[in-house]
């Protein structure tokens, strides 16, 4: 049964003299044996957790961690340490195992001490073992990188699933994202969100100490931060790029919201298409949009001056912005043209007002150039709107994952009930457009049209859905819906449906962002948040992790110092 390798060993290793082998008494006997003709015999687990990973791993490297076993009274082996391993072995088809036979018997039922000292034994056996620590096993990976194995090899070798060793090699990649692992903690896939943006720029290593101070200090936006930043890197990005091509060709750039201030090539805050329609008309010295304006009283009215038509003009100009689409989120680069000061080039408004008129209507703000505090709104807006894209990502993304649950929170029904009850706006135009968030959300194929005649997928997966299932399909309908009726204009004038929407939200553990808030509580934006947003905006930082929402105590950025420290202003220096 057993093929003896070594035996009565001392726990120095070295070769015990007859004195020391009575005071420390024999060690035990290592052996080969047949894993199925071990008994496993009393053991504290319950029941033997074989993962499919730790199987594999068993049957192509065996066990190397030799199976402490005892002698019973029969002669048999029995095991009293590595039931898992025993199981795997046996499983996996392995024809032999190691095993460390201690020279102490199996104790009798009846034997407390030795029950006890069994007990014990397991116990300890368990309890203080601890599995590699993410640093660990990122630093291993990253040897393995060294030594030619790739991330795909990487997890065939390891039995460790292929995303995982995605993260860990792409973690390990980054020195950045190492020293903030080994110093701080987060999870991996948050050190994996920070080594995303180890580009050694400066840039980049303010990012990796704004997520690693959010991380810490408020890890419910980690998220929300990390998809502005992406968002911001990737307008910087395209507007960077469309501006090259507009500075080529001798056009002026300008700052949408002060659209008569010097250019810098770059303009300090990209504004929305158009800017202000009304602003710089009848003021000489205000810049216009040039489809606001005619190219002069003789042109008919209501026609639009073209930027073909007005590229030999002095007041020539253009902004630079990047919008995103309402339900992709898929960033479009757009470029409005304007004049710098269309009273003194000799345009005028695109559209006369009615001769004898009294003057501006309700609503309308007075011709001219936009006040500071005209344009400190403005900019706060802007932020708030950008900040709004990226929030819908990360709150598309926490419903798919949410979605994906076998039974539906407690108090859904609740929700389901009062939703359908109150006839929602939202669910209506939901159900007439066949519920396209809905299934995307539940990860079915976008449906066809509500009177295509076609099975919606939704009423399809029903089908097969078990009833707790049912109620979460229900609730994704819904859900789905009031998605749907969020926009840009959703924090300034919420509806009571997207309030409720948000709520349950916020109650089923979404984190809300500063500017989600602001659909619960649209007053708390009228106090430090709006200052803070106009700040943000001046200096392209509005990705700064709690600026809206906590006062400035000088935490983060001692917390910052800390990190840049860590890292060795690595980041900096290469930049």
């Amino acid at each position: 049964m057993t093929d003896t390798e070594t035996i009565t060993k001392t726990d120095t290793g070295d070769e015990p003299s007859t004195d020391r082998a009575c005071e420390f008494g024999a060690v035990g006997e290592l052996s080969w044996v047949d894993p199925r003709s071990l008994i496993v015999g009393v053991n504290i687990r319950d029941e033997a957790q074989l993962e499919r990973r730790f199987v594999r791993d068993i049957a192509e490297r065996g066990v190397r961690e030799p199976i402490t076993v005892r002698y019973d009274d029969e002669g048999r082996l029995v095991v009293r340490k590595g039931k898992r391993r025993t199981l795997a072995a046996v499983e996996a088809g392995c024809e032999r195992v190691r095993v460390f036979i201690e020279p102490e018997p199996v104790p009798a039922a009846g034997d407390a001490a030795g029950q006890i000292e069994r007990i014990v034994d397991q116990l300890g056996e368990n309890a203080h073992r601890s599995a590699n620590t993410d640093a660990e096993q990122v630093r291993a990976h990253q040897e393995l990188l060294e030594l030619g194995l790739s991330a795909g090899q990487i997890a065939r070798r390891t039995h460790t699933s292929t995303k995982r060793v995605r993260v860990t090699t792409a973690v390990a990649r980054s020195e950045l994202a190492c020293a903030v692992l080994a110093r701080y903690d987060l999870t991996l896939e948050q050190v994996a969100v920070i080594a995303e943006f180890d580009d050694h720029t400066d840039d980049g290593v303010e990012a990796v100490q704004l997520l690693t101070v959010t991380s810490q200090r408020d890890p419910g936006q980690f998220a929300h931060l990390a998809q502005r930043l992406r968002d911001r890197r990737e307008d910087q990005q395209l507007r960077a790029a469309r501006i090259a091509e507009l500075t080529k060709a001798a056009v002026r750039i300008i700052d949408p919201v002060d659209p008569t201030g010097d250019s810098a090539g770059t303009p300090s805050v990209p504004g929305p298409r158009g800017a202000d329609p009304q602003a710089g008309t009848g003021t000489t010295g205000a810049g216009a949009a040039l489809s606001t304006l005619r190219a002069s009283t003789e042109t008919p009215h209501g026609t639009a001056l073209t930027e073909a038509e007005h590229a030999s003009c002095p007041g020539h100009a253009a902004s630079v912005e990047v919008e995103r689409g309402w339900r992709t989120g898929e960033p479009t680069v757009v470029t409005t043209w304007w004049c710098t000061d269309p009273d003194v080039h000799g345009h005028s408004p695109r559209w006369d007002r009615p001769a004898g008129g009294v003057g501006v209507g309700v609503g309308e703000r007075t011709p001219g150039p936009m006040s500071e505090q005209e344009k400190t709104e403005r900019r706060r807006v802007i932020l708030h709107n950008k900040n709004w894209d990226s929030a819908s990502t990360v709150r598309k993304e926490w419903l798919t994952t949410f979605l994906a649950r076998r039974s539906a929170p407690k108090d859904a029904g609740r929700y389901i009930a009062d939703t359908l009850a109150k006839g929602s706006h939202d669910v209506r135009r939901a159900m007439e457009n066949a519920h396209p968030t809905a299934c995307a959300l539940l990860g079915l194929d976008a449906p066809g049209s509500h009177f295509s005649g076609e099975p919606n997928p939704i009423t399809v997966a029903l089908a097969t859905a078990t009833a707790a299932r049912l109620t979460v399909i229900s609730l994704a309908v819904l859900l789905g819906a009031a998605e749907d009726g969020t926009s840009r204009n959703s924090w300034r004038h919420p509806t009571s449906d997207t309030q409720a929407y948000f709520t349950v939200l916020a109650g089923w553990g979404y984190p809300l962002s500063p500017v989600e808030q602001l659909v619960c509580h649209p007053d708390a934006d009228r106090t430090a948040a709006a200052a803070g947003a106009a700040d943000q905006v001046d200096s392209e930082s509005n990705a700064t992790p709690t600026a809206d929402a906590s006062a400035d105590d000088g935490t983060d950025q001692a917390d910052q110092h800390h990190i840049g420290a860590a890292v060795g202003e690595e980041g900096s220096d290469a930049a």
